[in-house]
């Protein structure tokens, strides 16, 4: 079954700017931590809540062994996900049937860390549960929460942010520099002001300044940077003007909600008009986003067909109704509304359980039908194996003369299938839009909305200038993300955008669709050219967009007139669900998609197979079988036969999963011998053949399941293609071990490991490292099977510690286990597997793929002379502690740091040293002196 993908840091945020000294509160934080398990920072919009909460974390960060994790709500508005947002920040992969929440505590339960969770306010309810749910179910984790307000638990603590103190502007200033809200001002000016600092005669002008926005960091921070245009006192009159505007010349003081409000407020007054209008729109996006993401959204006329992303765009007609698209097939036609709805095929993730899991076949790879993803009819030649020739995107479709300066796109004719099926009605015009204008929301002091924006339309080139005029203002935060710069825009000012897009009727709804329509856009090309080189980039850039797309699902499900986008998007995204590890998530918008699109057509069906695969992730196996077998009639009867050839896939797969060996090798046999059919994905038409090598692997026909590999593979090298391949290299080994050939099926258990850690396929990780420990075991390597195994546990531990209770799996490592306790001696044993449990997942397959498994002669040699051996210079302190006689909690108290942390720095020595004691490590110590 498909792992995790490469995702966006969950671990603490990397400053970019200064911190301005908040020593009182970082002290009152960590007390709070270390004698309460919840703790909340309150506090207004832009006062610092989660700079503070970063900076406490990464002070107690040591006394919680099992690591610090950030949970990022900003860009989540549904509190169904809050529990799969805390589940993927601490890095957990649950496919059981258990409710999320359920799953999570599970996970968790014997550990000990940290869990931050920001931006709390919006999510209460969701956020006080999941706090609850982790307090109540186990002893080691600790909830750090920011909010604006309490959670309302009895067992919370809280702490209140305050804003930066402020001296008064008419008293003595000699001391000015050690308050932190001029510090701050002081700090920001000098970024856009080279050589500025505080003087005697500006300080009283910043004072006043600072105090006039009542010491909010935000507030300070938006104002410094007119620091490039505006001296100190003009930036005072123009905020003093701003104010009596607001307040529409009212005596009484601001609260601090205002204070900000007239800052954001200001700051867009000072924007261009192109910037406002960027700004406005850029409101949609609930999370980072780059350059062409913005142009798409933002520009009312991109000239561009379809994203790029950096690879070259699809074909025009691949994005419009009828066009490559839909695979070319039968019935394939699909009213895709500038979508890249693409023909989409399949395939199988890692599945592992029972039968599938000795195998490790979890195939379900990312399906994309397009240039590299869809297959040609061909017909199987007698007695031999299937060619599987591609069709580009541009074959599929053929222009015929029309109503439209294009024409239109028709399908070639293609032969029946053998039932006769014949194409389907042309396909419904494109989606209607919504019945009227998104309900007004007028900003503060606004008096209902305005017309429709006037004046020239805005291009691409006038969104790339906007976007660095925003940034330049600090509207927007540019940061590194996968593919290149991203850019973020904080809470309080995307609020403050959105109420400014509400002052136009219909503007909301516009841009929202037109960010829908681009995701539809740009996930059909990532689905076309899934089955291909480029992987683990397509990935990292989807799990960076997810608060995108979930903001593109929801306005589709949630506006009229949308739903059938929604269940398209939903789909489309089926190789996302499930070979990046989000087969819960995926099942919630599908069943709100499936449940707003009752209708026979051919989203639908792809949407039932898709439930029909991630039912099967998460164990329930009676709704995969529902969901699939409805999925092929309705296929059927739409004459779609590569959504069938789909359906067809999911349903073996749960033959195979119900150890049903015999009719999962008569469907196989069956669909390979078959050949691909028109639109099918090729991730599918691969993984046919992965399961089918599974299976005769698990019948003991070895030889034949090598044949089926190999042919597998050929198929994926030509396309470049890594994560089908990696399942079949999985097999392939498996497939040697049961000949015994150990060197072929080390060999292939490593590359398949190595591709796995390309893709972040941790499930598959977890499956190899186990198959690795056999093979060690059976080549004499016992302490290296001990290590492997000792980081297969650990990673197992984040996904299931039980392996999913498959006898063949815990059968296989305790077999290796009990064979490496008798060779090497339990202590010996223990002290390997705890070093390969301390390694981190990079640095485990690194070992894994480093050290051949070869018999180790003796009680751990000394390395060779001719080796270097280099230690990092903590392991180098720790070394010259263990020689001084200090034994780890000793360690630990010297260096200020856990215990475990000690030991994993011992058992990372010996590892580095080939050494099995401490004594070892003393005499290694002395001769380098």
């Amino acid at each position: 079954m498909g792992g995790s993908a490469p995702r966006r840091d969950h671990q603490l945020p990397v400053e970019t700017t200064s911190f301005v000294d908040r020593r009182g509160e970082l002290t009152q934080g960590r007390e709070l931590l270390a004698r309460a398990r919840l703790v909340t920072l309150t506090g207004p919009g832009g006062v610092g809540k989660t700079r503070l909460a970063a900076r406490v974390a990464a002070r107690v960060q040591r006394a919680f062994p099992d690591g610090v994790r950030f949970v990022h709500l900003s860009g989540l508005h549904d509190p169904a996900l809050v529990p799969l947002a805390a589940a993927d920040a601490l890095g957990l992969h649950d496919h059981s049937a258990q409710p999320p929440l359920d799953a999570l505590v599970e996970q968790v339960r014997d550990r000990r860390l940290l869990l931050v969770v920001d931006n709390c306010e919006h999510l209460a309810g969701a956020c006080a549960r999941l706090a609850a749910a982790l307090l109540h179910g186990t002893e080691g984790v600790r909830v750090l929460a920011t909010s604006r307000h309490r959670l309302g638990l009895t067992e919370e603590h809280l702490l209140e942010v305050r804003p930066l103190p402020v001296p008064d502007p008419d008293g003595d200033l000699s001391a000015a520099e050690g308050y932190p809200a001029l510090t701050l001002f002081a700090d920001r000016a000098a970024a856009v002001l080279p050589g500025f600092r505080l003087t005697p005669d500006n300080r009283a002008s910043v004072a006043r300044l600072c105090s006039r926005l009542d010491g909010l960091p935000l507030a300070i921070e938006l104002a410094a940077v007119r620091m490039r245009v505006l001296d100190v006192d003009q930036l005072l009159d123009r905020l003093d003007d701003r104010y009596r505007f607001l307040t529409t010349g009212s005596p009484a003081a601001l609260p601090r909600h205002q204070t900000l409000r007239a800052a954001v407020a200001w700051s867009h007054d000072l924007c261009t008009a192109p910037e406002q209008l960027v700004w406005a729109r850029l409101s949609v996006l609930a999370g980072s986003f780059d350059l062409e993401t913005a142009e798409a959204v933002c520009a009312d006329d991109t000239g561009e067909p379809g994203p790029r992303r950096g690879r070259s765009p699809a074909p025009a007609e691949a994005l419009l109704p009828g066009g490559a698209g839909t695979g070319g097939v039968p019935g394939g036609a699909r009213p895709d509304v500038a979508s890249g709805g693409a023909r989409f095929d399949d395939g199988p993730g890692e599945r592992a359980l029972p039968m599938q899991v000795l195998a490790g076949t979890v195939t379900l790879p990312p399906l994309g039908g397009g240039s590299r993803n869809v297959a040609l009819p061909v017909p199987a030649p007698a007695g031999g194996p299937v060619p599987l020739p591609v069709m580009r995107p541009e074959s599929l479709i053929t222009p015929s003369p029309g109503s439209g300066p294009g024409g239109t796109l028709t399908r070639p004719p293609c032969a029946q299938g053998p039932e006769g099926v014949t194409l389907p009605p042309p396909p419904p015009p494109p989606l209607p839009e919504p019945a009227g204008p998104a309900t007004p929301s007028p900003a503060a002091g606004a008096a209902g909305t305005w017309p429709a924006r006037p004046g020239p339309a805005l291009r691409a080139d006038d969104v790339l200038d906007a976007v660095a005029g925003l940034v330049d203002k600090s509207v927007l935060c540019r940061e590194p993300g996968p593919g290149g710069v991203r850019y973020r825009m904080l809470d309080t000012l995307r609020q403050y955008g959105l109420e400014q897009l509400r002052r136009t009727a219909g503007e909301e709804g516009a841009v929202r669709r037109r960010q829908r329509d681009w995701t539809l856009r740009w996930v059909g090309e990532c689905e076309r050219g899934w089955f291909g080189p480029g992987q683990p980039e397509t990935v990292a850039r989807l799990r960076a967009d997810r608060d995108n797309l979930r903001a593109a699902l929801d306005f589709s499900l949630s506006t009229p007139g949308e739903a059938l986008a929604g269940l398209r998007l939903a789909g489309t995204l089926w190789f996302y669900w499930h070979a990046c590890g989000a087969p819960r998530e995926g099942l919630y918008w599908l069943d709100r998609a499936l449940a707003a699109n009752p209708e026979p057509t051919p989203e639908r069906a792809r949407g039932l197979w898709v439930a029909g695969l991630l039912a099967a992730a998460t164990q329930d196996f009676p709704r995969g079988r529902r969901d699939a077998g409805d999925a092929l009639a309705l296929a059927r009867v739409l004459g779609d036969t590569a959504e069938a050839a789909h359906a067809e896939y999911v349903i073996g797969v749960l033959r195979l999963f119900g150890d049903d060996l015999p009719g999962a090798l008569r469907h196989f046999e069956t669909t390979v011998a078959r050949g691909p059919v028109p639109g099918q994905h090729l991730s599918v038409v691969g993984l046919d053949q992965v399961e089918l090598a599974c299976t005769l692997g698990f019948l003991g026909e070895a030889d034949r399941a090598v044949e089926v590999c190999e042919r597998a593979l050929g198929l994926c090298e030509r396309h470049g293609e890594q994560w089908v391949r990696s399942y079949v290299l999985r097999i392939l080994a498996l497939a040697h071990t049961v000949r015994r050939d150990w060197a072929p099926a080390e060999r292939h258990a490593r590359e398949a490991l190595r591709l796995k850690l390309a893709v972040h396929d941790v499930i598959g990780i977890a499956l190899t490292l186990d198959l690795l420990a056999s093979i060690a075991t059976e080549r004499g390597a016992h302490r290296h099977a001990a290590v492997l195994l000792g980081g297969a546990d650990r990673v197992w531990a984040d996904i299931d510690a039980a392996r999913w209770g498959a006898r063949t799996l815990n059968s296989a490592r305790k077999d290796s286990e009990e064979r490496a306790c008798r060779a090497l001696g339990r202590d010996a044993f223990e002290q390997a597997h705890r070093r390969g449990g301390s390694l981190g997942l990079a640095e485990l397959v690194g070992h894994a793929l480093q050290e051949p498994a070869r018999p180790h002669p003796g009680e751990s040699p000394a390395p060779h002379d001719d080796t270097p051996v280099r230690l990092t210079p903590r392991e180098t302190e720790v070394a010259r502690l263990v020689a001084e006689g200090l034994a780890n909690q000793q360690i630990a108290d010297r260096l200020v740091i856990a215990r475990r942390t000690a030991e994993g720095h011992v058992e990372r020595i010996l590892s580095k040293l080939g050494f099995s004691n401490r004594s070892q490590i003393a005499a290694w110590v002395t001769a380098q002196r």
